[in-house]
């Protein structure tokens, strides 16, 4: 009787200093570390045939996994080591994957740590992104597109994305060629006809981002008009050169999503150099001719035309110009001997603006 309660109470006790060896072991793994454990952790005062239960006190299944790990084997029950219990994962729950941040060529192939600065550099600027992420039916993949704020070779603006032409600051060169009529007011007054060319600077300043603005320019314009009548049986050819310097002020406007501006506005002229030639053939078959300079006592001051037109954007550096002066007021003040000086200049202008900015 002795011997059975004395072999149970060593039983219990062997149990008790192997739950105690590694405590925080799941409940499968404790019988393993049992049974690999010398003799001699048990007391000296058991009889030897008092470990002979313990076998019989292990559970029957022992798991796929492998025993305890190899730090905790051979330990002694004074310093058990502690294993850290992983959480466990069911294969059945799906596992959401992190979202995918994607950076430009720029960026590819650098290490991590740059390359989340270059993407956060990216989202504080709003620049936006698009990858390849699927295919169509047929198997030909959809387009990828890079949107940032600046047009470069990989990339596209937003405003080109949407369909949209920004109205910029420019200033270039113009220069334009036109048909040159100077008429008066009248029905039956004289005209003269002939060609004119400007060349200068204009400038685009908008209003707006996308629809108003402000075309400013300095031009130098040449002009050449004549026509020939008939005094007293005698043809009369009369041929008036002119140089003068413009400067038109117009007002334009377009459709955020068109290329097409409408300009609308005056030109102030500064006249330079007017000169009047006139010659003929007389009944002796001598020809006969004079100059006279308008500038001294007949040409005014000052010239206004309303100008009206529009320009055809080709990209941001070329622009198409057509357009069209009507001169509102009188080039001369008095009368010239065969000639009504009661004139205006009209003009049919086309031309090239080249923005180099």
């Amino acid at each position: 009787m002795n011997r059975k309660i004395t072999g149970i109470l060593s039983v219990l006790a062997l149990s008790a200093m192997t739950f105690a060896q590694a405590p925080a072991a799941p409940a499968e793994q404790s019988a393993p570390a049992a049974a690999t454990e010398p003799a001699a952790a048990a007391p000296a005062a058991a009889p030897v045939e008092a470990a002979a239960p313990a076998p019989d006190a292990a559970p029957a299944e022992t798991p796929a996994e492998s025993a305890a790990p190899v730090a905790v084997r051979g330990a002694d029950a004074a310093a058990p080591a502690e294993q850290p219990v992983a959480p466990a994962v069911t294969a059945a729950e799906p596992v959401e994957e992190p979202a995918v941040v994607v950076a430009p060529k720029a960026v590819r192939g650098a290490d991590k740590e740059s390359s989340d600065a270059a993407v956060q550099r990216f989202r504080e600027a709003k620049a936006v992104y698009y990858e390849t992420v699927y295919t169509n039916e047929d198997g030909v993949p959809v387009r990828t597109v890079y949107v940032a704020q600046k047009d470069s070779k990989d990339t596209v603006t937003m405003d080109k994305l949407m369909g949209l032409y920004p109205m910029k600051f420019k200033i270039g060169a113009h220069g334009t060629v036109a048909a040159y009529q100077m008429a008066g007011n009248d029905w039956d007054s004289d005209r003269y006809g002939g060609m004119a060319w400007k060349v200068g600077v204009m400038s685009l300043i908008p209003l707006n981002e996308y629809t108003m603005g402000i075309k400013l320019g300095v031009l130098y314009e040449q002009a050449k008009a004549s026509e020939s009548y008939s005094i007293n049986n005698t043809p009369v050819n009369f041929e008036f050169k002119q140089k003068k310097i413009d400067i038109p002020v117009m007002f334009t406007f377009k459709a955020a999503s068109s290329r097409v501006y409408f300009d609308l506005g005056v030109e102030m002229s500064v006249p330079l150099y007017d000169k009047l030639k006139i010659s003929y053939t007389d009944s002796k078959d001598n020809k006969v001719s004079s100059r006279t300079n308008l500038m001294d006592d007949y040409r005014s001051s000052l010239d206004w035309s309303f100008l009206f037109g529009f320009s055809i954007m080709a990209n941001q550096y070329v622009s198409l110009d057509i357009g069209a002066d009507l001169g509102m007021s009188d080039l001369y003040d008095g009368h010239l001997k065969y000639t009504n000086l009661n004139l205006s200049a009209s003009s049919f202008n086309v031309g090239l603006t080249v923005y180099p900015f």
